[in-house]
């Protein structure tokens, strides 16, 4: 009994060592950020934060733009989406676990207890918004070649998009690097997967997307 509670009492002194550390190393140290990403950190905003999230919303919803269109295409405009943001979702999960890197706010003291204070690259709420962003775009645009209102649905998408990564470097939650790369990404994404469907829509052949690969369908 008395073997036990000793084990017990060690266990909990070394665990209680061990927090003490750890907490110890934060917050780190700005010099070791490169001098870009340096330049555009910023402390932790609760504000931000969640008006950023907002944000990610909105643009996530940017493609009810195409409800407005007198098509019978709602169904295919509908799974192509759903394959996006599947996509999109799963790139950046992936990306997150695979590059480990803090948070901007782990720099400053008072930065928020949030268990992904190390899965800042890349930015997934960019990632998300610029991938909304650009399928409402690139599709709407496509289903509207002419529309006067393509530059309008454009700039409106892409600038609360923009709003939303600017928000998470001012939040203090991303590098500058990785909003720049989950634009990037999430870009690519929404137009990439739309312009699949367009590419092989005049071959009989239909092709879907998934953040597990690609499937294609030829018809006889």
């Amino acid at each position: 009994m008395k073997r036990a509670a000793l084990l017990a009492l060690l266990l909990i002194l070394s665990a209680v060592f061990c927090s003490q550390a750890f907490a110890d190393t934060f917050p780190l140290d700005p010099s070791e950020v490169n001098g870009f990403d340096r330049r555009f950190m910023h402390s932790y905003n609760q504000i931000l934060d969640n008006t950023a999230t907002a944000l990610e919303v909105v643009s996530l919803l940017t493609p009810a733009v195409l409800l407005s269109e007198d098509t019978d295409q709602y169904l295919k405009i509908g799974v192509m989406y759903l394959e996006t943001a599947a996509i999109a979702f799963g790139t950046r999960t992936v990306l997150k676990h695979l590059v480990e890197r803090p948070r901007p706010y782990m720099y400053y003291d008072g930065y928020p207890q949030e268990d992904d204070w190390n899965r800042s690259f890349p930015s997934g709420h960019s990632l998300m918004s610029f991938a909304g962003a650009s399928f409402a775009s690139y599709v709407f645009c496509k289903y509207n070649p002419g529309s006067r209102w393509n530059i309008p649905v454009t700039v409106a998408s892409y600038a609360i998009a923009a709003a939303t990564a600017a928000l998470r470097v001012a939040s203090g939650n991303h590098f500058a690097t990785d909003v720049l790369a989950g634009a990037a990404i999430g870009t690519a994404i929404g137009i990439g997967v739309p312009a699949l469907h367009t590419l092989f829509a005049d071959q009989d052949l239909e092709v879907s997307a998934s953040p597990f690969g690609l499937v294609f369908r030829k018809s006889f």
